[in-house]
């Protein structure tokens, strides 16, 4: 997160999903709540195969949405 944006909110949960489409999913979920999020993915390796890396969808969801300061 940038310097600008106060962090004051709480982290409530962190979820990991398979697909982008799911993390879409939590996100509006959220949005509904009133709840901040953050979005990321990374390549983690596939369970199945050790040759194969694997994309996977993290969301940290917050007690409020970060506010930037207009300073």
């Amino acid at each position: 997160m940038s310097d600008d944006v106060e962090n004051t909110a709480q982290v409530l949960s962190t979820n990991i999903f398979d697909s982008a489409a799911e993390a879409i999913e939590a996100i509006a979920a959220a949005d509904v709540l009133g709840l901040g999020v953050k979005v990321s993915n990374r390549l983690v390796p596939d369970e199945e195969s050790d040759d194969t890396l694997v994309e996977e969808w993290v969301v940290e969801l917050y007690t409020s949405v970060p506010t930037v300061d207009e300073d």
